[in-house]
């Protein structure tokens, strides 16, 4: 079997196999079911598709407690561009990258709609209110105009001349809980289309000339993720059913528990049971390639959800304040 990691754009999923403290830092902290993680890149290797950076991730398992996670989107966009800005009122460039009439890529675009472009407005106005001086872009895809966005975008940067450039585009999880589940943010920029295999020219600040923010949700997973993903519960299934103790749970479970040790593997799971995690997403993958280049899989509820993250990413926006 060729050598192959499942995609993933998220930093929790794609540091899983890294070396903690020799290829990446990670802090986490918990406020009222709502994790953020931050990370700090400080290599890059063969065993993840990192750029060196920081990277922060606020997960959670549903939207109840969406007051404090804007509040945390907004406080983690707030600190990013502290960090890259000396600048008490900087020109940002808004960027909403995907397809509009594509639900499951139109993250970008649609929060757009909702974030409050303020660069037309009195001075004086904007001042008082202490806004941020925002344009607002969506480039659209090149399927539609024939441009690279990268291109689109550095001819606009030219145009106004943005201090900081903030990109918010739709994700690929590895894992289906993570879908719709987690706002990833990072000074490293984006590759569009890059978690489907569809590489377009990077937006980051080697080829913008400018700082870059990236905002990204996860809203589809590959076919073999998913496979794989329903493999690891039927073994945690196998091992609680193994056991007395679990047949007297009761109410629904999230995730089973526990891994099946290497004889009830093999005993339960046959040939399967005999690969480790890495061999076997390898083998998935190349089983199911001829699906994996036609079906990159979303949730069926997608538009509800896209339809609260983007007011939860757009508020968070329209929050900030110099």
């Amino acid at each position: 079997m060729k050598k192959y990691y499942t995609r993933s754009d998220l930093a929790m999923e794609s540091l899983a196999v890294a070396s903690k403290e020799k290829d990446y830092h990670r802090e986490v902290k918990e406020i009222g079911g709502i994790t953020v993680e931050k990370f700090e890149v400080l290599r890059k290797n063969e065993n993840h598709s990192l750029d060196i950076g920081r990277y922060v991730e606020i997960s959670f398992k549903d939207y109840e407690n969406k007051d404090e996670i804007i509040n945390q989107c907004h406080l983690q966009i707030k600190e990013f561009l502290l960090n890259e800005l000396n600048i008490i009122d900087p020109l940002i460039m808004i960027v909403g990258l995907g397809n509009d009439t594509l639900t499951s890529d139109a993250i970008g675009p649609r929060s757009l709609k909702h974030i409050q472009a303020t660069h037309h407005l009195d001075l004086q106005l904007r001042h008082q209110k202490q806004y941020y001086d925002i344009i607002c872009v969506t480039p659209g895809v090149m399927a539609h105009s024939g441009v690279e966005s990268a291109d689109y975008l550095y001819s606009l940067k030219e145009e106004f001349k943005p201090d900081i450039m903030i990109v918010i585009d739709a994700l690929c999880a590895r894992s289906y809980e993570k879908v719709c589940r987690v706002i990833q943010m990072n000074n490293v920029g984006i590759n569009p289309g890059s978690g489907i295999g569809n590489h377009r020219k990077a937006i980051n600040k080697l080829t913008m000339d400018i700082p870059v923010i990236a905002i990204g949700v996860p809203t589809v997973i590959h076919v073999s993720s998913l496979v794989n993903e329903v493999f690891n519960l039927m073994e945690g299934y196998f091992k609680e059913s193994l056991e007395p103790s679990s047949s007297l749970k009761v109410g629904k479970r999230n995730r089973y528990q526990g891994k099946l040790n290497e004889g009830q593997k093999e005993f339960i799971m046959g040939e399967l049971g005999k690969l480790d995690e890495e061999k076997r997403q390898q083998l998935f993958h190349e089983v199911l390639s001829p699906l994996e280049n036609q079906m990159i899989l979303c949730d069926k509820q997608i538009d509800f959800d896209l339809e609260m993250m983007t007011k939860i990413i757009s508020t968070s926006i329209n929050h900030l304040r110099y």
